[in-house]
């Protein structure tokens, strides 16, 4: 009996411990400028700092990362001091002047809305079949803005479409079978709507500054 008293005051301080060393994202919250080797360091906003990387740049320049991340490659010094390089196409992101950056189609995407839900736009390359007047048949390709959110749940990058926000949305009941009960034009209209009020609902929490 004594164990399981302990072991139930272990989890509530535990539970604890990780409530005071977090906190829910809101538009005041600074993540830290430098660049996301991967999703974990994003997780627990530990960039790759701004002034570990190596760079003939000024640091002091306002676009400093966007020129850093222009390259093909980044170096930088990690924390035991050695010199290290990496493929700016293998980063997860980056973060400058507070605003966040995802890596999706080889391009590097600002995120417009962050949270567990993160919404961001990308150009996509996009196949258009043709038929010429000689009856020949080819395909051309068109640059196409599209609309992403990436669940920090999952870690997946979905089309930010109705089909999927009824997906994401089953983890909220009460949220589905409000836009489940909307018409499919009206759905199409207030996805952005859910999402922002999904975010509302279900937190992403972060590490205090």
């Amino acid at each position: 009996m004594r164990k399981l008293v302990f072991i139930f005051l272990f989890f509530i301080q535990l539970t604890g411990f990780s409530q005071a060393d977090s906190i829910a994202y809101s538009r005041e919250y600074e993540f830290r400028e430098g660049i996301f080797l991967n999703v974990e360091q994003f997780r627990k906003n530990e960039p790759v700092p701004k002034s570990a990387i190596i760079s003939s740049y000024p640091k002091t320049q306002v676009d400093f990362m966007k020129q850093v991340t222009d390259q093909r490659y980044i170096s930088y010094k990690a924390a035991d001091g050695s010199e290290q390089k990496v493929e700016t196409l293998s980063l997860w992101g980056y973060c400058q002047n507070r605003s966040l950056f995802i890596n999706f189609n080889n391009e590097l995407n600002r995120v417009n809305q962050i949270g567990t839900l993160c919404h961001f736009t990308s150009i996509v390359n996009t196949p258009i079949s043709y038929q010429d007047p000689m009856n020949t048949y080819g395909i051309n390709t068109t640059d196409e803005m599209r609309q992403f959110v990436f669940d920090t749940q999952s870690n997946k990058v979905l089309d930010f479409n109705v089909k999927n926000m009824e997906l994401l949305l089953q983890n909220d009941p009460g949220l589905y079978t409000e836009f489940m009960k909307l018409k499919k034009r009206k759905k199409a209209d207030a996805i952005f709507i859910f999402l922002r009020r999904y975010n509302e609902n279900h937190p992403l929490y972060l590490p205090v500054k």
